[in-house]
């Protein structure tokens, strides 16, 4: 019997758009940070790189990024399935190659501030974005600022059977890690390019049924597990 971890990218993921793109998008000069974001998807430059260019341009006030925060939604299913799954004795963590200001505001808003998060850090000051990265080049690959199969692996050493859900290209490292992949966007189209088992997912409701129905043996239960896993 092995306890289950999910864990789940958060831009696009567990928030319906990715937030980051769109706050660089919408502080800097238009079109400012287009080419950093072209650079980084050709792998030209690492997204630590490329988050700190995208700081670099950024100019905003706290009260004008509160404001856009407010205006971001997470999965409509998110909290249904984050209440799914710890009622089962289900870990579900967030891991994101994103920022934790606007994640921990997110969260907060929709009842979810209690589930765990890895992220990188946003301070802001004179209405420049400050950027740190605790969890940079963890595993000796300095691809990703956030070291997302760092996390994973530190639950796999627990004895873990790990469940991710993501849609980006920080996405591909962990998934190839995982015991069981979700996949959608840029992540599913990587999963099939390289014959990964994934399952395709519009949203945490498509997560929910494929849990219920893979891994839990009877949906009365909170502890039990399928021995088989």
């Amino acid at each position: 019997m092995r306890d289950i971890a999910i864990l789940c990218d958060f831009d696009g993921t567990v928030a319906r758009e990715d937030v980051g793109h769109l706050l660089f998008r919408k502080f800097s000069e238009p079109n400012g940070t287009t080419e950093v974001v072209s650079k980084w998807k050709r792998g030209e430059i690492s997204s630590k790189e490329c988050l700190e260019r995208e700081a670099e341009l950024a100019r905003v006030s706290q009260e004008e990024l509160d404001e856009f925060i407010l205006l971001r939604k997470l999965d409509p299913y998110f909290k249904d399935f984050l209440d799914f799954a710890l009622k089962r004795g289900m870990e579900v963590a967030i891991v994101s190659d994103g920022l934790d200001y606007y994640i921990e505001k997110m969260l907060l808003r929709s009842g979810a501030a209690h589930v765990d998060f890895y992220a990188n850090c946003l301070s802001l000051t004179n209405h420049s974005l400050k950027l740190s990265f605790p969890f940079y080049d963890l595993l000796e690959c300095t691809s990703c600022a956030n070291c997302k199969t760092y996390h994973l692996e530190q639950y796999r050493e627990k004895g873990f059977y790990i469940v991710y859900v993501g849609n980006g290209l920080s996405d591909k490292c962990p998934c190839q890690s995982a015991d069981l992949v979700f996949a959608k966007g840029d992540l599913l189209e990587f999963c099939r390019e390289n014959e990964i088992q994934h399952i395709a997912f519009s949203n945490f409701r498509d997560v929910e049924r494929e849990v219920l129905k893979r891994l839990v043996i009877d949906d009365d239960f909170s502890s039990s597990r399928d021995s088989r896993i």
